[in-house]
């Protein structure tokens, strides 16, 4: 038996590092292997899509979550 998937949809905020400009806002939808908040903050996964979405070049972010929302469980992993 697999652990469980987890369908969340974030809110985040982020700008460059050091950078006294306003947050840019956006939403994404990703699954997630926890329902913890604060574990799914720390998800490595989920940051490097964050990166990805956000298109900068820059790897040093600050980012902010807005709000987390789980939708509910979809299903288990196969290992």
């Amino acid at each position: 038996m697999g652990s469980p998937i987890y369908r969340v949809i974030v809110g985040y905020g982020y700008r460059a590092k050091g950078s006294a400009r306003p947050y840019r806002y956006d939403k994404i939808d990703t699954f997630v292997l926890t329902n913890d908040v604060e574990m799914i903050k720390k998800d490595k996964r989920l940051m490097e899509k964050i990166l990805r979405k956000s298109k900068s070049r820059k790897k040093e972010l600050e980012i902010t979550f807005k709000n987390i929302y789980i939708e509910g469980q979809y299903g288990e992993t196969t290992y």
